[in-house]
């Protein structure tokens, strides 16, 4: 059996702390559902690396790039699936309901215009928040493979 997670998508918004977010599934644009390789050590950094590279704005430049830039929240939210689907099976789009009882991990990117994307982790067989900061945070903490 898998390590499995559950990914949120909530817009960053005042009000929302970071480690409180996995208690507001209504606040979700995107829940997403991982079967496998659901831990840290992997699906955080794989998050990291993708989110280091990519901005967000309103409004299309010149010649923008997928997976550099997204116009808006729910562009951001478009280009993940289309980035971490990369197979059948694996990544399903998940009913958005706060059943956590059959994940071992709930990520929520929290994604804003102009600004980097903060991303909180909660255990939820511990039934605690492991991580909330930004993508280079994520890569010091759980990256093994820069550390070997």
């Amino acid at each position: 059996m898998g390590t499995r997670s559950l990914t949120r998508i909530i817009p960053r918004q005042e009000g929302l702390a970071y480690d409180k977010a996995h208690t507001k599934p209504e606040l979700t644009l995107v829940n997403v559902y991982q079967q496998y390789d659901g831990y840290p050590e992997y699906m955080a950094v794989e998050y990291a690396k993708w989110l280091e590279c990519l901005s967000i704005g309103n409004g299309l430049g010149r010649d923008p790039e997928l997976n550099k830039y997204a116009n808006g929240v729910g562009c951001f939210a478009a280009q993940f699936i289309k980035h971490f689907k990369d197979r059948p099976g694996g990544l399903y789009l998940s009913p958005i309901d706060d059943d956590e009882g059959w994940v071992d991990y709930i990520y929520t990117l929290f994604p804003k215009e102009g600004e980097e994307t903060y991303m909180s982790i909660y255990d939820t067989r511990d039934k605690d928040v492991i991580f909330v900061g930004k993508p280079d945070a994520v890569l010091k903490k759980y990256n093994k493979e820069e550390l070997v």
